[in-house]
């Protein structure tokens, strides 16, 4: 049995960059607006190739200064970021068996002030006998006072 692993990045509002063993695997860019994305980041080759320590994958998410007219504003903004992360099993012919999640589905929609690191989550991944498997995990998070 084979598994892949994989980020699975379903909304973005403003901006959110993923680091896995402080390599970059995925920046959105600046995005408004809320919308719904399906995107799918592998990222079974760092995993592998880090096999024998603890991986560190680390999500961060930023909230700019633009309101949804695209004016710059010091006034609260709303941020959003909806992610997963996966395992999926394939058999010995590669055909696709069933999909699990490492941790629970991250999906927070929050107010902070513009121009700060709104979401800021770590979560260590090491390698066990049956796949790879979150440790710990630390989540962060910016709301408006």
């Amino acid at each position: 049995m084979e598994k892949k692993y994989f980020v699975n990045v379903k909304h973005v509002d403003n901006r959110l960059k993923v680091f896995l063993n402080g390599e970059n695997v995925w920046d959105s860019g600046i995005v408004h607006g809320d919308p719904a994305m399906n995107e799918h980041i592998e990222i079974t080759e760092q995993l592998q190739r880090n096999r024998e320590h603890t991986s560190e994958l680390i999500f961060e998410g930023f909230n700019d200064d633009l309101t949804l007219n695209g004016e710059h504003s010091d006034a609260v903004n709303p941020w959003h970021f909806h992610y997963r992360v996966i395992e999926r099993s394939f058999d010995e012919h590669g055909t696709f068996i069933e999909e699990t999640d490492l941790l629970e589905p991250y999906d927070q929609k929050h107010l902070s002030k513009p121009n700060i690191r709104a979401m800021d989550n770590t979560y260590q991944i090491v390698a066990g006998e049956n796949g790879f498997k979150v440790i710990n995990n630390t989540l962060t998070q910016q709301f408006a006072v």
